[in-house]
């Protein structure tokens, strides 16, 4: 492929991100259940607390992306307190994900979404930008998983974009 396209962006980020999803609680499946639990200073206290945050941020993102709306924030949502539920549901959202990109007609793209922040102002903002968020905020609150899991002698593995397996270019 010579170019990519905001389309094309959005299915390896899909690709990408199921990936990474996969490696990061196959690992954390691993520590058992007493380590993800673990008080470790991260802003969302454990690792499974912040894998559930990563997990309600993408259901509100997806209710903006297909909806434009979003019912109000509550940063202490736990989506799933079992781990097992938890990673049953990770697994549905990306394939949720992945079929919200791949689906035929794009033209959402072109919408734009008032929306309240969190700091309570209102901005009109272009659809397209709410998918950019997804991916950033899932790669942001992994790497702070991954941290931890490198602190514990864990090597998480590679990374990088452009190594992803199936990538659809």
């Amino acid at each position: 492929m010579a170019k990519m396209n905001f389309n094309d962006y959005g299915r390896c980020m899909a690709t990408y991100n199921s990936w990474q999803n996969a490696v990061l609680f196959d690992l954390c499946e691993q520590i058992g259940d007493e380590e993800r639990r673990r008080d470790r200073n991260m802003f969302f206290t454990s690792i499974h607390n912040t894998l559930n945050h990563i997990l309600y941020i993408d259901l509100r993102i997806l209710d903006i992306l297909k909806t434009g709306q979003a019912g109000p924030y509550d940063a202490r949502t736990i989506v799933a307190d079992d781990f097992d539920d938890l990673k049953e549901q990770r697994i549905r959202i990306d394939r949720e994900i992945g079929a919200f990109v791949d689906a035929n007609d794009h033209a959402w793209q072109d919408g734009i979404r008032e929306l309240q922040g969190l700091d309570g102002i209102k901005r009109k903002l272009p659809r397209q930008l709410f998918l950019m968020q997804l991916f950033n905020h899932q790669t942001h609150h992994r790497s702070q998983i991954t941290s931890e899991l490198h602190k514990m002698g864990i090597d998480y593995g590679i990374t990088d974009v452009p190594l992803t397996p199936d990538l659809p270019l």
